[in-house]
């Protein structure tokens, strides 16, 4: 098999959701890849993202299969909630649209490949966690690669900010949320740099943001703004998608005066610009317009939902925690009116005892040697002979 052979059957299993299949694809493509030309060739990054990508998507369709999500029934329209992540915590909005490659190529194929598949599906236990660990690794190669040529192509800069977004998504479905903050941070800093702000990509990476900031103690306000920039993102790419359909677009040469404040990276007809609206036919521009209308409402929600959130602790659960447990320690120690108070320091009553009992004993030991305040009958005997004798 060759390279070029096992991308296309990978590619193919990933278009179709078969994610094991693509899985074992990839990984053949790669050690192919990577005999010709290195683990570090350019090249090869483009692999690495790719089979990272794929190992994350097998992870969480196998942690659903375990249980650790709730399955979804159907399939539903995109721009629209699309089920939860595998830490089940809250929805995920597409913002995909027309930006996926390669996915309508198999959309003829797709049904006859899934009812083909239900016999053909093992069941086989998975290891989600395995899974998610090696797509951290294979896209961290990719990351390695991609940075060290970010500054001479803008398109090796825009597949860094989808790697860095990609590991934001591992850390998010496996509950690493400072490291995911980190990686979403980065990737839409970069997307920033090369896309407009009307971009569906830019409304995804600050909803993605606004996702773990709200898993984040303490970090409700910088939520609530993110999210709030993705829904200015949706509604710049409405008020585009309007322009397109009446024809009052700018010309592309005007456009790239105004978004590329660098002379390059911005300009539309550049490949990381793959959502243009310009590249958009009309009906495509019309579809597009109902997905975002439906993305802006949920978003919508979304942002008014976090306002309503009740206002977060200023401590941490394990503070708040410990707090309680003092509490309900020292409570003991408290007296009550009419009752003695409880004494938990066992050592200082030992010694009161110890001191008492010394104190009683030593008044009988003087008397016992002056003979007086003796019951004894010798010294009741001495003293009726003194009595006697005055």
């Amino acid at each position: 098999m060759t390279v070029e052979t096992a991308l296309e059957h990978a590619r193919r299993a990933f278009a179709l959701k078969k994610y094991e299949q693509a899985v074992e694809y990839y990984a053949t493509a790669l050690e192919l890849q990577t005999r010709k030309q290195g683990e570090d060739a350019p090249e090869t990054a483009n692999l690495y993202f790719s089979y990272g990508k794929a190992l994350l998507e097998n992870a969480i369709s196998q942690a659903s299969v375990l249980g650790k999500e709730q399955p979804e029934n159907g399939d539903e329209a995109e721009g629209k909630l699309s089920g939860t992540g595998a830490n089940g915590k809250g929805p995920i909005l597409s913002f995909s649209g027309d930006a996926d490659e390669g996915i309508d190529l198999f959309g003829q194929a797709a049904i006859a490949e899934e009812e083909e598949g239900e016999e053909d599906a093992e069941a086989e236990d998975g290891e989600p966690e395995d899974d998610f660990n090696a797509a951290w690794e294979v896209l961290e190669l990719a990351r390695a690669i991609y940075e060290k040529g970010k500054d001479e192509d803008d398109e090796v800069k825009m597949k860094l900010a989808e790697t860095y977004i990609a590991l934001g998504d591992v850390s998010l479905e496996t509950e690493k949320f400072d490291q995911a903050i980190t990686d979403y941070s980065e990737g839409l800093a970069l997307k920033l740099d090369l896309l407009p702000i009307s971009s569906r990509q830019i409304a995804e990476a600050h909803y993605k943001l606004s996702i773990v900031l709200d898993l984040t103690s303490g970090r409700l306000s910088d939520a609530i703004l993110h999210a709030e920039k993705a829904l200015e993102s949706v509604d710049a790419r409405l008020a585009e998608l309007h322009d397109g359909i009446d024809g009052k677009l700018l010309p592309e040469s005007s456009r790239e005066a105004k978004t590329d404040k660098k002379g390059k990276g911005k300009a539309i007809g550049s490949d990381v610009h793959a959502d243009g609206v310009r590249r958009l036919t009309r009906s495509q521009m019309e579809a597009e317009m109902k997905e975002c209308e439906g993305l802006k409402e949920d978003l919508a929600l979304k942002v008014e939902e976090l306002k309503t959130t009740p206002s977060e602790p200023t401590e941490s659960a394990p503070a708040m925690a410990a707090k309680a447990l003092d509490a309900e320690l020292n409570a003991q120690s408290i007296s009550v009116p009419g009752q003695p108070a409880v004494v938990n320091d066992l050592t200082s009553l030992v010694v009161k005892k110890k001191k008492k009992a010394a104190e009683l004993d030593a008044p009988a030991k003087r008397r016992a040697d002056d003979g007086e305040g003796d019951g004894s009958p010798t010294a009741k005997k001495a003293k009726l002979e003194e009595d006697a004798q005055s």
